[in-house]
C-alpha cells in the first residue's frame, strides 16, 4: 500500500502558529488630533474644508508604534461640482496659539499659493450592474509643515476662488482648534476591528 504525505501540514502549523500569535500583538498609541471648536457660521459664498493632517504613522500590521510625527500640516478642498471654479489661492494664514505666539511653519509658507482644479471621478454601482460616473472639479491645497506644537490654536486663512471667467471669489475662514492626545495600548484585535 502506498502512502501519501500530507501536504497540509505546514499549513495547518503556519494557522495555529498565527492564530497563537495574533492576539499578542499590540499597538502602543501616541498620536494627537486637532477638533475643530463650534461650528463654522453659515455663508453665502463658497468656503473650503480645512482637514490637519499629524502624519500619524504605523509601525507593522501586527503590532509597535501607531505615532503622530510634527510637524503637522493643513489641507484645504472644496468640491465643484459645477465646474465653476479654476483655482483656489491662499493669501494669508496664520495658526496663533493660546500664549499669542505664530507658528513659525505657517509664517514661512511662501504666499500667495495658487493651486488648479482637478477633474474628481466617483463611482456608484446600480441595480442590474450599471456604473454611474459622477464628476466634480476638487480644489485641494496641501499647506506643509505648519503646525509645530501639540497645543490648542485658532487657524486665520484668507483667499480666494477663481472662476474660469476670471471672477474672483473671496473667502474668509477663522477657527479654533482644541487638541487631543490618544497615550493607550490596544490589541490586534480591537484595532483591526477599527479599521
Amino acid at each position: 500500500m502506498k502512502t501519501f504525505p500530507f501536504h497540509g501540514i505546514p499549513s495547518l502549523l503556519l494557522v495555529t502558529a498565527i492564530s497563537f500569535l495574533l492576539p499578542s500583538c499590540v499597538f502602543f498609541h501616541d498620536t494627537v488630533a486637532f477638533n475643530g471648536l463650534g461650528k463654522m457660521p453659515a455663508v453665502k459664498t463658497p468656503v473650503p474644508k480645512v482637514e490637519i493632517d499629524t502624519n500619524i504613522t504605523v509601525g507593522t500590521l501586527l503590532g509597535g508604534s501607531v505615532k503622530s510625527h510634527k510637524p503637522y500640516n493643513i489641507r484645504l478642498y472644496y468640491m465643484d461640482d459645477t465646474f465653476t471654479f479654476a483655482t483656489i489661492e491662499i493669501t494669508a494664514l496664520t495658526v496663533t496659539y493660546a500664549d499669542g505666539s505664530h507658528d513659525t511653519g505657517a509664517a514661512a509658507l511662501k504666499l500667495p499659493m495658487r493651486v488648479q482644479s482637478t477633474v474628481y471621478e466617483s463611482y456608484n454601482s446600480m441595480a442590474g450592474g450599471a456604473v454611474v460616473v459622477n464628476k466634480s472639479r476638487i480644489l485641494d491645497a496641501h499647506l506643509s509643515d505648519t503646525i509645530q506644537r501639540d497645543e490648542p490654536f485658532t487657524l486665520s486663512i484668507k483667499g480666494q476662488f477663481i472662476k474660469d471667467n476670471g471672477t474672483i471669489i473671496p473667502f474668509k475662514i477663522t477657527e479654533k482648534y482644541d487638541m487631543t492626545r490618544d497615550k493607550r495600548t490596544e490589541s490586534w484585535a480591537d484595532f483591526v476591528s477599527g479599521c
